[in-house]
């Protein structure tokens, strides 16, 4: 299985650009939120008929309000849709508290067209400016993963530990794997799945058993479907000429390795040059 996000500690990384739009709150506002936040997640426990019920609601709701979303095997989705799901998860599950705190430093949403193993990411940023430091923070989802499930691949499908039927009931259950990351980080300053703390908040608020998912990678894609994978040798046109190499790698492309006398030299003492082919061009090479 494929994590939804790494057991390491809380992901930093420090730029300049792209902090989303803040919403002040005053410290006793602020100091309210936290307190309601940390006192609801450490305590609350949410019954799972209450909660199937609010599930179904959040995610009818989203479709209902999406401009693209037509089904919950969508097509075409938006980063709206994704924030129109997070403010019903928020409303419905956290109190409004949580979503009032990350805007109060500035708080975005986003769908990751390169996001190949992780099913979503939850990261907090430092920004430097003049000298100044502020944070802000970014839930991100994995496009790839989620469309190249229900796809042409049929099998089942677990996220967090539940079973879904449909690319809508995965998403949410990503979105909730997401929202406790945010919830850990702006109550606690940083956030493990792995932890206890974690994952005793994810069963109580929203029955999530794992915090993994096996959603359809394309290395399970490449295998099943075009009979290719890591080490497999390839064939494939490039400017009207017939190229034969390796597969190195399989993310979005897969990485061909193939022998050039000007290529790069690789710890095997040959040299290679380096393609970025689709599963599709792709054909198996005779021996």
């Amino acid at each position: 299985m494929a994590r939804l996000f790494r057991r390491s500690p809380t992901q930093t990384t420090v730029r300049r650009a792209g902090i989303g739009k803040q919403i002040p709150l005053s410290p006793q506002q602020f100091s309210f939120h936290r307190q309601q936040l940390h006192q609801l997640v450490s305590s609350q426990t949410i019954p799972e008929d209450q909660r199937r019920g609010l599930c179904y609601k959040i995610g009818q709701q989203t479709i209902a309000s999406s401009r693209s979303m037509k089904d919950p095997n969508f097509s075409v989705t938006s980063t709206a849709d994704l924030q129109t799901m997070a403010e019903m998860y928020d409303q419905h599950f956290l109190g409004g508290h949580c979503l009032a705190l990350a805007r109060h430093f500035g708080m975005q949403f986003r769908w990751s067209n390169r996001m190949t193993s992780n099913g979503g990411k939850t990261v907090r940023t430092v920004h430097n400016r003049r000298g100044a430091e502020r944070v802000s923070y970014e839930i991100v989802l994995s496009a790839p993963l989620l469309f190249q499930t229900f796809r042409d691949l049929h099998r089942p499908i677990r996220v967090t530990g539940s079973l879904c039927s449909n690319r809508l009931q995965a998403m949410q259950r990503i979105m909730e794997h997401e929202l406790i990351h945010l919830v850990e980080m702006l109550v606690w300053e940083n956030s493990c799945c792995a932890s206890p703390r974690f994952q005793g908040i994810a069963a109580r608020l929203f029955g999530h058993t794992e915090h993994k998912h096996d959603l359809v990678t394309q290395q399970e894609r490449a295998d099943q479907k075009f009979n290719v994978r890591v080490g497999t040798r390839v064939c494939f046109k490039y400017e009207g000429q017939l190229r034969v190499g390796t597969v190195n790698r399989i993310t979005r492309r897969a990485t061909v390795l193939v022998v050039d006398p000007t290529g790069q030299l690789y710890d095997d003492g040959n040299r290679y040059r380096k393609y970025y082919v689709p599963l599709s061009h792709l054909s198996p090479a005779r021996v």
